[in-house]
């Protein structure tokens, strides 16, 4: 039998449904499928918040008519377990519509938003086999957003209830699909500002478990928040922030894709310019317990007409790991005092991947020099960090290659006034930067720190370093900067290549000594360079072997020069020492033991 509700709108205009709405746009909108993310703050100074549903037509429904127009009154929480539990051939809402309106300092900001045609189809112990939405649309005073048919399969409203807490659950259970799939046609934003299509939208399954923190909790919290201007009670931030922890660690899943999307900023807005920005694409990896996933940005463009164009091929942010700052919450039996979290800010840092991007090229107007224009080509970019402790990576790495540089034309730099006058206008570059803190050896391993040039050449080094203790790492500062005048160089790898550059620094370094034999100059130099590494080491034959390798590197002989320098003591020299050294290469005689080799 087509039960029908009719009649008169139902409006909510209630504190406890109008924080449990506001909670649940700002949460868990993906997971419901239906609350928006529409409050524009998230702690107003004054909110009210109202559903209007002029009609609902529920067919073979568990819960009759009064009920279901209950549901959207305040009752709404004393209704869950029944929602939980629906059975239902199909349950219709031809429109609802939601109203946010926030009040701060005597102005007023509101938002509606309306959805046509909202379906749920053979519902079986709160288990929809499809969530479907014709249409949607937020007005608000800053634009208008509409959306496209979207579809969610496999809804579970009783798990969904018990990861948001409105349902009690077992928060042991193991986890269990909340919904199968989710496909947006896409949308339309248009503002005075700017305007956007996006593409279709589309995740993939996601998993949740009950929560441990009920949502009655967190709405006493937030009650309890009182008067804002006041400094809030910690009990009710603290019940927040644990809510929200367990949240991360509640749910998996999800990986999602956007389709292409095309905005315009109109020229009123942008100094007389149009400006069109474009994207490909983008997705998303699955989100793990506590781990926000990979986000990758495909064919990026924005064109300004004569004020300039950018292109990027790619950038992903790589996975940020939450679980730290997540367990030294839960670590803390007592209450979340501001004491607390200033104490701890180091155990709330996330480890954070890093990221990445390629393909960028850029041609804009010099802000300082408008009638000179930048340019700037990288072809790739990468920085990875990992193995957190207190807060810091021990693990880092980064690169970068095709970073093609054009060089000034009016420098007063020598070095890039010596590469303009050998003719070049621009370089090729690239980096590498490698290094490991080794808990158990207590050493830093400095793999590499390099730098090339495209028919240049290049240099790297690599290092140990020794007595990296723990302390070094301290969340207290002077701990650590105690810990840092400890540690030692055990041993130090410098790497030169020579692919070019001397064949252009030579001429003119011989030129401006008034010296035209430039091959006699390059031998001139490496003979300086012999009985400099004498003189500094002693007549020794790793001094002798270690002058030949330079000399032949110098004249050209040999393209590469690799320096070795290892401590004699097994702990290393002490930074200071290592450091004084570069004034005065003398203080390390008898410390350190340097050979050398040209290839």
């Amino acid at each position: 039998m087509l039960n029908t509700i009719k009649g008169n709108a139902i409006v909510l205009k209630t504190s406890k449904a109008a924080l449990f709405a506001a909670m649940l746009s700002v949460s868990a909108a993906p997971v419901i499928g239906i609350l928006p993310v529409a409050a524009q703050e998230t702690q107003p100074p004054s909110f009210s918040f109202s559903i209007t549903v002029p009609t609902i037509v529920p067919l073979g429904s568990s819960m009759d008519e009064a009920t279901l127009k209950d549901v959207f009154t305040s009752s709404f929480l004393s209704h869950a377990d029944d929602l939980a539990s629906l059975d239902a051939t199909s349950i219709t809402i031809p429109e609802l519509t939601l109203n946010f309106t926030v009040t701060d300092s005597g102005q007023t900001v509101s938002t509606r938003v309306t959805y046509t045609d909202v379906v749920l189809t053979n519902v079986k112990d709160g288990i929809a086999e499809s969530l479907t939405i014709r249409t949607a649309e937020n007005v608000s005073s800053e634009g208008t957003t509409t959306y496209g048919e979207s579809a969610q399969q496999g809804f579970d409203l009783r798990r969904t209830f018990e990861f948001i807490g409105i349902v009690r659950g077992d928060a042991a259970a193991a986890m269990k699909p909340v919904a199968t799939s989710y496909a947006s046609a896409g949308s339309k934003y248009a503002s005075p500002m700017f305007n956007c299509d996006i593409g279709p939208t589309a995740y993939g399954l996601i998993e949740a478990r009950p929560a441990k923190v009920s949502f009655a909790t967190v709405l006493d919290a937030i009650a309890g928040l009182g008067d804002l201007s006041r400094e809030p009670p910690p009990e009710s931030i603290s019940n927040l922030v644990r809510y929200f922890a367990d949240l991360l660690t509640g749910f998996r899943g999800g990986a999602a894709t956007v389709g292409a999307v095309d905005c315009t900023v109109p020229a009123s807005v942008a100094d007389g310019t149009e400006v069109s920005i474009k994207l490909g694409g983008m997705n998303t990896g699955d989100f793990e317990q506590g781990v926000y996933p990979s986000v990758a940005l495909n064919g990026l463009s924005i064109d300004a007409g004569t004020m300039g164009h950018g292109t990027l091929e790619n950038f992903t942010l790589k996975p940020t790991d939450l679980n730290p700052p997540i367990q030294a919450i839960e670590a803390e039996t007592g209450t979340l005092t501001p004491q607390w979290f200033e104490a701890n800010a180091r155990r709330l840092i996330p480890s954070f991947g890093g990221f990445s991007f390629a393909g960028l090229d850029l041609d804009t107007v010099n802000p300082d020099k408008p009638g000179e224009r930048v340019k700037a080509r990288i072809g790739s970019f990468d920085l990875s960090l990992a193995d957190y402790f207190n807060g810091i990576p021990t693990v880092i790495s980064t690169s970068a290659s095709g970073i093609d540089v054009p060089l000034p034309q009016d420098t007063t730099d020598p070095q890039i006034a010596t590469l303009l006058a050998a003719g070049l206008t621009n370089v090729n570059m690239g980096f590498d930067l490698a290094a490991a803190w080794d808990k158990d050896t207590q050493t830093i391993n400095v793999d590499k720190v390099g730098i090339a040039g495209v028919d240049l050449g290049g240099m790297s080094l690599s290092a140990t370093i020794g007595n990296a203790t723990e302390q070094l790492f301290d969340v207290n500062p002077d701990i650590a900067t105690a810990a840092s005048f400890g540690v030692t160089v055990k041993d130090v790898t410098i790497n030169v290549t020579d692919d070019g550059l001397g064949a252009i620094v030579w001429p003119i370094a011989a030129a401006q000594q008034g010296i035209s034999d430039i091959e006699a100059y390059r031998t001139q130099m490496a003979g300086f360079a012999e009985g400099l590494a004498i003189q500094l080491l002693g007549s020794t034959e790793a001094a002798r072997q270690l002058g030949t390798a330079v000399g032949d590197f110098a004249t050209g002989r040999k393209g590469e020069l690799t320096i070795q320098i290892t401590s004699k003591d097994p702990k290393g020299i002490a930074l200071p020492v290592f450091m004084a050294a570069q004034d005065n290469p003398t203080v390390l005689a008898g410390l350190v033991e340097v050979t050398g080799i040209a290839k």
